[in-house]
């Protein structure tokens, strides 16, 4: 099946957004979009002529963006300013911001996912979109493309559209095709664009010359020739070239041929990548209130719902976005800590959120989509715990949803395990959210001894006696109470890791001996004892010839700590 491509064109753009924002500074009483007051705009914006953009760099300053009255006056971009100053006098002039441009590009392409979840960046002033199974939600191409241009006319911008099989036709189109909407037919001949300019290939300027020089000003000149032939014509036209810069000229309009044909695929980056799991709703009446929200939601949720539950999954995340009818968007999501498919617990979260969403001046579509879908598991429990552990489980991460949405989205942390032997390394806090495999991580673990159920947040210091230097506690002050050992188990020795701890200068970087050990009272303790051993130097006896020597010596200092409860 081939892909149907539109090209969405905003030549003016730049100029189009500079009056836009400037309307809105001036304080229009009348909304921005409305025709009336954007040709009064229009007029109290030029008093001194045509408006340009301008840029300063290395090649002084330039016209960077013009409108439709500049560029009928002979003026273009990349033009010098005192050139067109030397033309028109009366010329207005305004510094460029290009980074309020993409800003605002980019928030109308993600206002184009309304008519397709494809939406790609074509240039400083365009989208390609893939609209393959889309148009006929629109009642087909013609009327998919008079509500682009209306709503886009609408907002202020003037629009160029054209629906082609390649993105490289449509670019012909949208660019050099004249007309503001261009619907090739599917499949077509490759004649179908013979019609238009060299131009329209997508060329370099060198090249473009060349083929004007040899007569070739359209692309139906081109198309029939062979790639021999047009490298022999390149070497004949410009002598100066060399035969491997006729070949890659050649070489290069041929290969925009076949773009503009379908012979070379041509992949798009899109902005989003489509979604599987994904519900939309438009309004033929605009929402204007957040209960209609809520009545949109409580028809979509339980649609996306089923869709997850017939493919066996679940989602940790919700979005729903709303579409303005000005060109704006509004977006509210909810966080999970586990995938869930469940309307009930997704509604639930909603309910605080969706005052998130401003209706504006009315929204008329609706989109909720599930991200970062995962497959649900069904765990069987013991059948007299059963219904404890379920309850358990569900009331957990319920509290954990209703505290990360409502608080903050970071506000409940749960243990994660980290590849580290040393115990207050072994685990770290993550957000809630964050699946996390146990089972996985204990498979590829060693045989450990038991573990205390509570570590200390930092090792706390005691006393303790025993009978040897190298044998258990006997006893032990810990926190001023002593404490009298009746068991004890291990050591067990954990290195330190010697790609972390500099054993030289960094005083945790020890030895420990674990004991495990139960006091009289009958609770348990992790102590372990810290083994270092510091290098000292001691000055011996001069040597027979009278030079003293220094030898290295190490001098092992033992200290003990409670680090965990059982």
């Amino acid at each position: 099946m081939t892909r149907r491509i539109l090209f969405v064109r905003l030549p003016y753009f730049p100029i189009e957004r500079f009056l836009k924002v400037q309307n809105r500074r001036e304080g229009q009483p009348k909304p921005w979009w409305d025709e009336a007051a954007k040709s009064e705009v229009l007029a109290d914006a030029r008093p001194q002529g045509p408006l340009v953009l301008v840029t300063n760099g290395a090649k002084g300053t330039r016209i960077s963006a013009v409108g439709p009255d500049a560029e009928n006056e002979g003026l273009w971009p990349d033009m010098k300013l005192a050139d067109a100053r030397t033309m028109m006098p009366a010329l207005r002039v305004e510094q460029h911001d290009i980074a309020a441009d993409h800003a605002a590009l980019s928030t109308l392409a993600r206002w184009m996912l309304r008519y397709s979840p494809a939406v790609s960046f074509h240039g400083a002033d365009g989208f390609l979109l893939d609209t393959e199974g889309c148009d006929h939600l629109f009642g087909g191409e013609h009327k998919m493309a008079e509500d682009i241009a209306d709503r886009l006319g609408r907002m202020g911008f003037t629009t160029y559209l054209a629906f082609g099989d390649t993105p490289a036709a449509c670019h012909a189109l949208g660019h050099y095709g004249g007309a503001k909407v261009h619907i090739l037919p599917r499949n077509h001949e490759p004649d179908t664009l013979d019609g238009l300019p060299v131009e329209a290939l997508r060329l370099e300027d060198d090249t473009v010359v060349l083929l004007k020089r040899l007569g070739l000003k359209r692309i139906g000149d081109v198309r029939p020739l062979p790639r021999s032939a047009l490298e022999r014509r390149f070497r004949e036209t410009a002598k100066s070239r060399s035969k491997r810069d006729a070949q890659g000229a050649a070489r290069s309009v041929q290969w925009r041929l076949d773009q503009l044909c379908g012979a070379v695929a041509e992949p798009l980056r899109y902005i989003q990548e489509p979604k599987q799991f994904r519900i939309t709703k438009p309004c033929p009446e605009l929402a204007l209130e957040q209960g209609a929200i809520g009545l949109v939601l409580d028809e979509l949720l339980p649609e996306l719902c089923a869709l997850l539950a017939k493919a066996g999954q679940g989602a940790r995340r919700f979005q729903l976005i709303g579409y303005r009818a000005d060109g704006g968007l509004g977006s509210t999501h909810v966080a999970l800590s586990q995938p869930v498919n469940k309307p009930a617990s997704i509604r639930r979260l909603f309910n605080d959120r969706l005052d998130h969403i401003d209706c504006g001046y009315g929204i008329d579509l609706f989109v909720l989509e599930a991200i970062g879908a995962e497959p649900v598991h069904i765990n069987q429990h013991d059948m007299m715990d059963a219904e404890q552990a379920q309850q358990t489980s569900a009331s957990l991460a319920a509290f954990a949803d209703s505290v990360g949405n409502r608080v903050a989205r970071k506000a409940v942390f749960k243990p994660a395990p980290r590849t580290s032997h040393v115990p207050e390394r072994s685990q770290r806090l993550v957000d809630v959210t964050t699946p996390v495999d146990w089972q996985a991580w204990k498979a590829v673990q060693p045989v450990w001894s038991p573990r205390p159920l509570r570590l200390l947040p930092r090792p706390e210091p005691a006393e303790v006696t025993a009978a040897l230097p190298d044998s258990p506690p006997a006893q032990f002050v810990w926190r001023r109470v002593m404490r009298r050992v009746i068991r004890a188990r291990g050591p067990e020795r954990i290195l330190p890791e010697w790609w972390h701890d500099d054993l030289k200068t960094k005083s945790s970087a020890t030895f420990r001996d674990y004991y495990d050990v139960e006091d009289s009272e009958g609770r348990r303790y992790w102590i372990f004892r810290s083994i270092r051993d510091d290098p000292i130097e001691t000055e011996e006896a001069a040597s027979d010839d009278g030079d003293e020597q220094t030898q290295p010596d190490t001098v092992r200092t033992i200290r003990w700590f409670v680090h965990g409860l059982f």
